[in-house]
């Protein structure tokens, strides 16, 4: 308490004067009513004013953030995991980009790893509250639960008037398709379930809400369509062995481009200096091994071994402009981009000449 709060208190009360006349002299000071009711307690009281039960403030906050953070994660990742799914098992011609479905399945690997995160930990957190708010029923008038639960209404609202609108106009373009009405769909249902559940949160009386079987109902269906929507991600995907065997194929064909290129500089030089009609004649012949490659290569040195093994790719001179390299692949390339680049499983040659086209 101030000291000269206290003072003043302990000089009224020898003067006789009511605690209500103490405190009107207070307020009309200044002073606030909750510092005055606070020190009015103290000077009377042997025990300090308990707490409410509410009164953890800061880990309500704190939980309630993680809760509906959580939440959100889950439902927008999942939502994105989706629409990239549909897009896969539905794909339309008109949306299509080139080299895209790398670019997919990078995004797709971050949402399933989001989702498998933000899911649970929704799950967790919200599970652990309603066991608190079960105990304590005066935990379901938190502040920090009622913004959180008015905020994520009015975002499900968006999200579902926008749905709508979206549906009502591509109906107009005459330009609906089956993805596009599945995904509208998904929207719909997601932003749905939020809105129906929290909606009959904030109506309930605190009793109720604590009791409630359909934070149960609604935590099944949740689980049912997170887990469906991460088994057919994670099947989309490919397991990580498979993801792994993919990049190091990656780094040996990058390995054999560079090769290329170093054979090409040192046969033919740089390409500021060739002639810009015709290919450019061979200056010298080509190097007769793969260390005399990497020897002579400017600027850079390319990588001339396999990145597991540590065996030298194969390096063979078979005509006057024309060579063989060679490496021992995981799996098969069959890609739109860089199509002489493609190989099956397994050892494999490709046949390079120098005067050819880059």
């Amino acid at each position: 308490m101030n000291t000269d709060l206290a003072a003043f208190l302990e000089h009224a009360r020898s003067r006789g004067m009511d605690p209500g006349t103490i405190r009107m002299l207070l307020l009309s000071a200044g002073w606030k009513e909750k510092d005055v009711a606070r020190a009015l307690a103290e000077h009377a009281l042997d025990l300090p004013v308990p707490a409410p039960p509410d009164a953890g403030g800061a880990r309500d906050a704190f939980l309630y953030l993680t809760a509906f953070a959580a939440m959100y994660a889950a439902a927008i990742s999942g939502l994105a995991l989706l629409f990239g799914l549909l897009n896969r098992a539905l794909p339309d011609p008109a949306f299509e980009a080139r080299g895209a479905e790398r670019w997919q399945l990078t995004a797709m690997r971050w949402q399933v790893a989001t989702l498998l995160v933000a899911f649970p930990a929704f799950l967790v957190t919200s599970r652990l509250l309603l066991r608190e708010m079960r105990a304590q029923q005066e935990r379901a008038w938190s502040a920090v639960r009622r913004w959180l639960t008015y905020l994520t209404l009015f975002v499900a609202s968006i999200a579902l008037g926008g749905d709508f609108v979206t549906l009502l106009y591509y109906f107009l373009e005459g330009d609906i398709s089956l993805r596009f009405m599945l995904k509208v769909a998904a929207v719909a249902l997601v932003a749905g379930l939020a809105f129906t559940y929290y909606l009959r949160t904030v109506r309930m009386p605190a009793r109720a809400l604590a009791s409630s079987r359909m934070h149960g109902a609604y935590a099944a269906l949740a689980a049912l369509l997170a887990v469906s929507t991460l088994v057919w991600g994670l099947a989309a995907v490919g397991s990580p062995g498979g993801e792994r065997h993919r990049k190091l194929d990656a780094r040996r064909v990058e390995h054999l481009q560079s090769i290329t290129a170093a054979v090409d500089r040192i046969t033919r030089g740089p390409h500021d200096e060739r002639p810009t009609e015709g290919p450019a004649p061979l200056l010298r012949p080509l190097p007769a091994t793969l260390e005399e490659v990497r020897a002579e290569a400017l600027p850079d040195r390319p990588t001339i071994a396999d990145p597991v093994t540590g065996e030298p790719y194969g390096y063979r001179v078979t005509g006057e402009t024309t060579y063989e390299l060679c490496a021992t692949f995981d799996r098969a390339r069959e890609e739109d981009d860089q199509v002489r680049w493609n190989h099956p499983a397994g050892r494999y040659c490709f046949a390079i000449d120098v005067l050819g086209p880059d």
